[in-house]
Order: C-alpha cells, then structure tokens, then sequence
C-alpha cells in the first residue's frame, strides 16, 4: 500500500526534467498551498512525487532555490493552462481543476480519464452529509486530491519511486 510522500528535488535535476512527463502538478494559491507546488512525473509505469516550496518565502540560498520563474520556465504549458483555468473551452496538456482560494492542480490529459473517478469518490464522500456541496467542492477537493492519486496507484498497480 503507498503513501504520498513527496520528494526534495535539486534544482540541478529539477532543470533536467521534461515538461512530457509530468502527470500532476499544483499551483499556489491565496491560501492553504501559497508557497510551492507539488507535482508527479511519469517515467513509464513509475510515478514520482516532488515538492519544491519557498516561493513565498524563500531560503537565504537563492542559487539552489527553485523558484516559481523556474518552474514556469520548465513547466510553460502548465503555467499557460493555469492562466487559462477558468476558460472552460481551453484545449492543452492539461485539464485544470480549481480548488479554492487560487489553489489550482493540472492533471495530464493523457491520464485525466483514469484519475478523475478517484477523485471524484473521494469528493462524494467527503460532501455526502454536508448541505453546501458545491461551495465546499473545491475546498474539497484541496484536501483528497493527493489520497485519490494513491487509491488510483493503487488499484492499478502502479509503481511509487521513492
């Protein structure tokens, strides 16, 4: 059974990465997540998890610091999709997901059909008895995202590389 367990990441190997193989990634918001992002790259049927934060406070070693110019530099077609999340008509890499307060996470085409059932149980229950659904869904969906990511893992098996 896998965990969510993030990753540091140097900023040497983060340079190194390929936009092509990265399935999730969040972005900050106002609140709950406004200091980094926490994204999952592909490499076949391996997935792995990393976290880079500091963005709204970062480390006194600035040349090892992944900012978010960085990351936007790296990641240009999820920053493209975050700005465009509230187009509905938006065709990209990604399909974005708004969880509330600015917090946004971008999950790859690619495997959106198979992620999106997860999550969306993992909504359900959590809203069953709550009488304000869909003012709480984004909040929500904030808070399951990363367990729906480990039950879909988990049932098909795939592999989590520390």
């Amino acid at each position: 059974m896998h965990k969510f367990r993030t990753n540091k990441i140097s900023k040497n190997d983060f340079l190194t990465l390929n936009e092509k193989d990265l399935m999730f990634i969040t972005n900050p918001g106002r609140m709950g997540d406004e200091d980094g992002s926490t994204f999952i790259i592909r490499d076949g049927e391996e997935f792995k998890i990393y976290r880079v934060n500091g963005w709204m406070y970062p480390s006194k070693n600035e040349k090892e610091s992944i900012s978010l110019d960085d990351t936007i530099k790296q990641f240009p077609e999820w920053y493209e999709a975050w700005e465009h999340g509230n187009d509905k008509n938006y065709e990209g890499k990604y399909k974005y997901i708004y969880m509330g307060f600015g917090n946004g996470l971008c999950v790859d085409n690619s495997i959106y059909n198979d992620y999106e059932p997860y999550l969306s149980k993992l909504v359900e229950e959590y809203l069953s008895d709550k009488e304000e659904k869909e003012s709480l869904k984004y909040v929500v969906i904030f808070n399951v995202w990363e367990n729906a990511f480990i039950n879909m893992v988990n049932d098909k098996k795939l592999i989590l590389k520390s």
